[in-house]
């Protein structure tokens, strides 16, 4: 990070007014504020400071920090120019609504889901896996609806002992099953020949599958579904 950010950082995070105007969201891990640099967006996250799990959630963003130095030469997600202070973790911030408000009305999305997996590939090859894409908050479509994917809070990375790397493989399955999930909108049956490949479900996932299929048909959760589209 260079020198004129960390020092108009630190003057712009000593107004605490300033700094709670501009809060973004914030929850039991932490806060995100944004931060106009000289017109550039910035996205400035601090971990929760409460008492008793707070160092583990600092360490957990120093970790998320590590991870992004990581993406440095990976398109399609947020870049950053470091941490301060061992405190604040500072991201890029990118424009665009997540892909649960989007996945419907993508004009291509044949187009946007290769392009998607074209950015899981790069960051597996960087020795990062994400393990959260699931969610469909953690991608975002742009205005030219290019994907982005974010939050790399518990993300893995493929370090050098044997337990990483086999953490890491496990993940990095975890994030094609993923993409499959939401290419199809959970439809596993109208998966492609040339997809099914990339959907290998773990033995955590079918479990969770089949408890997830199980717990709708007693709370009679799709039956309501359907009565409200009607």
């Amino acid at each position: 990070m260079d020198a004129q950010l960390q020092q108009d950082l630190r003057t712009w995070l000593s107004d605490e007014q300033s700094r709670e105007a501009a809060l973004l969201s914030s929850g039991n891990q932490g806060s995100a504020y944004l931060f106009d640099h000289g017109g550039q967006q910035l996205v400035i996250k601090k971990a929760s400071d409460d008492l008793l799990t707070g160092w583990m959630k600092r360490r957990m963003l120093q970790r998320e920090a590590r991870v992004y130095e990581r993406l440095a030469e990976v398109e399609g997600v947020p870049h950053s120019p470091g941490m301060l202070d061992d405190t604040w973790l500072v991201l890029e911030y990118i424009e665009g609504p997540v892909l649960k408000i989007r996945r419907t009305s993508i004009r291509e999305p044949e187009v946007f889901y290769n392009r998607l997996h074209q950015i899981i590939a790069a960051f597996h090859a960087a020795g990062v896996a994400h393990g959260d894409l699931k969610r469909k908050e953690n991608v975002l479509v742009t205005e030219g609806e290019e994907p982005v994917v974010i939050d790399f809070g518990t993300a893995v990375l493929r370090d050098g002992g044997m337990i990483d790397r086999l953490l890491f493989s496990f993940v990095r399955r975890v994030d094609y099953n993923a993409w499959v999930k939401l290419k199809y909108h959970r439809d596993y049956s109208a998966i492609s020949a040339e997809d099914r490949r990339w959907y290998r479900p773990t033995i955590i996932e079918r479990v969770f599958r089949l408890f997830r299929r199980t717990w709708r048909t007693i709370t009679f959760r799709q039956a309501r579904k359907r009565r409200q589209r009607q």
